[in-house]
């Protein structure tokens, strides 16, 4: 993506104990961003939420790895109390071709869920942090939303509750034998992923993220063969690791599946 002007811009939302489970709205350029909870059942030691990005027409934000440019999103829980650690999920992207680079992201208002595990179920958490990420335009923006919000087990509100299961519900299910990735093997800086497909629908794309040191760029289609394909993922960091793993999103049409592969030598 071509940036003409790159703004460093930390928007810090007010701190505040929210008793809806939700933080306030941080204001910026191009959209806005906030975290809803759900505070959790009895004896349940794990907490769902929701990372909600409203984007103004035009703009747009990234995916987990985005690609040749972007900011990826990260979820600090650095000030929290009894929450022992926060995984973020993410709905199937989109490929963006922009003045010769490529990336992947989101062009529509998209919400990230969030998995948060408790150290003691029973016992009241504070969830204080801040929520990480990029939105663009022809600017690049990076947004700081700090959160800071009391769980108990008090029952949230319908509509948090349904803003949180319906992103939950949009991420991409589990591969399959009939979909998914069923082999990756290293050539020189590439990675060469196979993949089998459920249809022969041509409009098939795969996003691939590293673990750690590890990253890769955006994922090229070198072969296809009615419900059979192959990418080659170009290695852009962690290259002299001797151990790689592929955290993937295949995609073919409106469907979408996401999982993990062992890189072979």
């Amino acid at each position: 993506m071509k940036i003409k002007l790159f703004i460093v811009l930390a928007v810090l939302a007010t701190a505040f104990q929210a008793h809806a489970g939700s933080s306030e709205w941080t204001k910026t350029p191009g959209g806005s961003v906030r975290l809803v909870v759900d505070n959790p059942l009895p004896n349940a030691d794990e907490v769902r939420g929701v990372i909600q990005i409203n984007l103004d027409p035009g703009w747009k934000t990234y995916w987990r790895e985005p690609g040749d440019a972007g900011v990826p999103p990260e979820l600090s829980i650095s000030g929290s109390t009894n929450v022992k650690n926060a995984i973020l999920g993410f709905p199937a992207p989109h490929r963006f071709d922009d003045a010769g680079m490529h990336w992947a992201g989101y062009k529509k208002p998209v919400s990230f869920p969030v998995t948060l595990t408790l150290t003691q179920p029973n016992q009241p958490a504070r969830l204080k942090g801040h929520a990480f990420l990029g939105i663009c335009e022809t600017i690049c923006i990076p947004v700081m939303a700090d959160f800071d919000i009391n769980i108990d087990h008090t029952q949230s509100d319908a509509l948090s509750r349904t803003l949180i299961g319906t992103a939950f519900e949009q991420l991409p299910a589990k591969p399959s034998t009939n979909f998914g990735a069923v082999s990756a093997s290293r050539d020189g800086d590439t990675i060469k992923l196979a993949v089998n497909l459920p249809t022969d629908d041509p409009n098939t794309d795969i996003f691939a993220a590293g673990n750690g040191p590890v990253a890769y760029g955006m994922a090229k289609l070198e072969k296809r063969d009615a419900n059979r394909a192959v990418f080659s993922v170009p290695v852009t960091s962690g290259k002299h690791e001797k151990s790689m793993i592929v955290n993937y999103t295949l995609v073919q049409g409106n469907q979408a599946v996401s999982g993990t592969i062992d890189v072979q030598e």
